[in-house]
């Protein structure tokens, strides 16, 4: 199976995130990724694998991992008893071509964390 297109690296990301990249990058999810996904984190792959699409389009925040140079999503879901921040990392090959690499609820640790080093960087479309 070919990887699909779920989304493209936006100039608002590139800007708010200091990236540089060509506009418009497209973000490519294949089958290894999503085998990833449901392997490690099948809950809320479960819950959330069907909008990963969105959350490429419009995450409330978006954020750079210190280490691992991947670009973090992230929208925040509300359910009956929390909200779930939920964070998909993309991160480019060796190639530069750039895979949804995994998908996850953020624990609320992490979330603090976040915040506290001023991480969550909001996203807002012009």
């Amino acid at each position: 199976m070919k990887p699909e297109k779920v989304g493209v690296i936006n100039d608002v990301v590139i800007n708010i995130l200091s990236l540089s990249l060509d506009t418009d990058a497209p973000i490519l999810l294949g089958e290894t990724n999503i085998e990833h996904m449901k392997n490690e984190h099948p809950e809320d792959f479960d819950k959330y694998g069907h909008r990963i699409s969105e959350i490429l389009e419009s995450p409330d925040y978006v954020a750079k991992h210190p280490r691992k140079d991947s670009i973090e999503y992230i929208k925040v879901f509300y359910d009956e008893e929390k909200e779930d921040y939920v964070l998909v990392a993309v991160r480019a090959t060796g190639r530069g071509i750039h895979f949804a690499k995994t998908l996850f609820v953020m624990a609320d640790e992490k979330v603090v964390k976040y915040n506290k080093k001023g991480a969550l960087k909001p996203y807002k479309k012009p």
